[in-house]
């Protein structure tokens, strides 16, 4: 199975007083998928500025239970998530990247990365 088959996507939106990111994992395959984790996080996220500054990452000052999740996508199933930085950074470009932490067989892991405006 290849990448291009589960698509994992993010949008970065700019509210008063925080940055909101909605994700989506879709699986655009003809079979489900069965995603594994080892621990309650589900997936990482990293904001970098125009000079690849770290300037955000969800998990820090975070903790995660130690437990085994499935997550099984049907083909055409799409699984959304969100996450808010709640700061909003001075006027520039930014990147975000998204790393699904569940693991399937035959897939290497999915991510996401993309640029936005902060005016």
């Amino acid at each position: 199975m290849e990448n291009q088959e589960v698509v994992l996507s993010v949008d970065a939106i700019q509210e008063p007083e925080q940055i909101k990111f909605n994700m989506s994992l879709k699986n655009q395959s003809e079979r489900a998928v069965e995603f594994q984790f080892s621990t309650g996080q589900k997936f990482e996220l990293v904001v970098y500025d125009s000079e690849h500054k770290e300037r955000y990452r969800y998990s820090k000052d975070k903790m995660f239970t130690q437990a085994f999740q499935n997550l099984t996508l049907e083909p055409g199933e799409t699984y959304d998530f969100s996450d808010v930085w709640k700061e909003v950074p001075e006027p520039g470009t930014y990147e975000v990247k998204v790393t699904f932490k569940g693991r399937a067989e035959h897939l290497k892991q999915v991510q996401a990365v993309q640029q936005f405006e902060v005016k």
